[in-house]
Formats: C-alpha cells, structure tokens, sequence
C-alpha cells in the first residue's frame, strides 16, 4: 500500500492559483460562484470562462470530472455543445440500448442494482498558450512544449453516455449548489456500508492539434486531487489520459495501491473524506474504462470487479 503525501516543491499561492483554475467550472454556475471567480481570474488578467454544466460525478461525490479541470486549464472559454441529462432506466436490457453497449452486472452481489445511463456530454475550446505558460510554470513543469501554433487551436472533448449501477442502500444524490459544494453531502450512515457503485464508459474521444501534450494536465489535474507528481505519474501509466477524461477523482485520499483487476492492471484509491466512498478501484480495458466505488470495506473492491461479467 503506498501512503499519500503532500506534493513537493510546491508555492502555497500558486498552489492555490491551480486549484481555482480548476474548479472554476463546478463553481461558477452560481451568482456568487460567479462573482467570486470573476474577480479571481481578473487579478490574474485572465478572461472570465463560460459557464461549464459538468455531468453529475459518480455517487455523492461533488467533484467534477478531470476533464472539466483540463479544459479551463487550455482555455479561458468552454463552450458546451452537447449535453444529454441522466436517465434512469428499469432492466438491464433496457441501460444496454440506451447507452449503446452491454454493461456488466457484478455476480458477487445476489441483489439488484438500479440502473442508470448517464448522458453524453462534449465541449469546446480554444488554445489560450498563454494561460498554459502560466499554469505550467506555476505547476514546476518549465521543460513542456507549447509551440505558437497552438495559440487559437481548437481542442474538443466528448465523453459518451456510461452506465451507473448502484447496489445497496446508497445515499441519496445532493444537489450541485455552492453550499454543498463547501459542506459536502451528508456524512453516509452505517446502512450505506452494503452501497456499491459500478460506473462503465467507453474512452473519451479527444480531438487535440499537434503539438498538444495532454499528459502533463493530466498530471497536474490529477495532483489537484491530492497526488504527489510521482504518485501522478503511476497513475498516468496505469490508466492512459483517454481514458482517465471521464473520471471523477475523489475528494481525499489516504493511500493507494496497484492491483490486477480480470488480466489488466488497476488503481484502488482508499479515501479519507467522511461523506463520500470509502474506495474507488479504476481500470481499464477494451476501449472500457470502469469505476467502482464502495462505502464499506475496501479489501472488497478486487473480488467484486472480479466478479463483473
């Protein structure tokens, strides 16, 4: 098990620089969300963004995806151009016709999970190199290449619909409001200790212009989340930036370990935060990207998403 550690070689003020940067778009959405951001980025003479509707993150967890981070980090204007609304469906049958594959039932469990298909979401934007200069710099990674011809270029990111399964009593789903986004749902119960949820996607589809390095956000979007740029790094060669787009990271993390999840390798993250999962296991594999999440004991992440057929 590799323990987490604050990430080294970091300024406290630009520190906090990357993480506004990158919440921007989960906060904005509010008037005083707004106001609040507005005024940050216009110390920093960067252009107040678009507001960006992120899709709900997995469970109770109120972050964002690392994509919404990545795309305030290469512009300072998102443009949403498709986003579907959440549907729940009643069989398994009918979550594979809206979403276009067959999702996987978890055979360890004996009950019936509910199902629901997520919708499709894409946005675009446009190069701002400068701001990238700004944030790479800030973040220690003075040795990336950004050429000229990137200035203006347009990058586009479509995350299609995923399949959401929730077995057990889970908690309920909390409103997207600034306030909660301070407080945090409500802390789940002990009868959420049976809460599993399973979260299946097909990779992102990124349309990026060469000369466009997407790995190094990645590993700054992923040191937001409580990384070290080592531990970062692990991650990043276990689960490729495709297929990390769509990930919602959880809010704290106390440790970390490499796992083999049905012949490919994982990444179960063991969260300290009170109101959401105790675990989340990622892998990958098959054009698939798979999340599971769980409120109870961690040691039973690996049997179940053994068990995902």
């Amino acid at each position: 098990m590799t323990e987490m550690s604050p990430a080294a070689g970091w300024k406290g003020p630009l520190w906090a620089t990357l993480i506004v940067i990158a919440i921007v778009s989960s906060v904005s959405f509010t008037a005083l969300g707004r106001d609040l951001v507005q005024g940050f980025l216009a110390s920093l003479r960067i252009a107040k963004p678009d507001t960006v509707n992120a899709p709900s993150p997995l469970g109770s967890n109120p972050n964002g995806q690392l994509k919404d981070a990545i795309a305030e980090m290469i512009s300072d204007k998102v443009s949403i151009t498709l986003d579907e609304s959440d549907q729940s469906v009643s069989s398994l049958e009918a979550a594979a016709k809206l979403a276009g594959f067959g999702p996987l039932l978890l055979r360890a469990r004996n009950d019936s999970p509910a199902w629901t298909v997520a919708g499709a979401h894409a946005s675009e934007m446009i190069v701002n190199r400068a701001q990238m200069l700004t944030i790479f710099a800030e973040a220690g990674k003075t040795t990336v290449q950004l050429p000229q011809s990137l200035d203006g270029a347009k990058v586009t990111i479509q995350t299609p619909r995923s399949v959401r399964s929730r077995y057990g009593n889970c908690p309920a789903p909390v409103a997207n409001t600034l306030q909660n986004q301070i407080q945090g749902p409500p802390p789940p119960s002990t009868d959420n200790g049976d809460c599993v949820i399973l979260l299946e996607s097909p990779v992102s589809s990124v349309d990026i212009p060469s000369g466009l390095d997407m790995e190094p956000l990645l590993e700054i979007g992923l040191e937001l989340s409580g990384m070290s740029p080592n531990q970062a790094l692990v991650f990043e060669k276990t689960i490729d930036w495709k297929s990390s787009m769509g990930l919602s990271m959880p809010r704290f993390l106390r440790s970390y370990d490499s796992v083999e999840v049905n012949g490919t390798r994982g990444i179960l993250l063991n969260t300290g935060g009170r109101r959401g999962p105790t675990y989340q296991l990622i892998w990958a594999k098959n054009g698939m990207v798979y999340s599971l999440s769980g409120f109870g004991n961690s040691g039973d992440a690996v049997p179940l998403a053994r068990s995902a057929r």
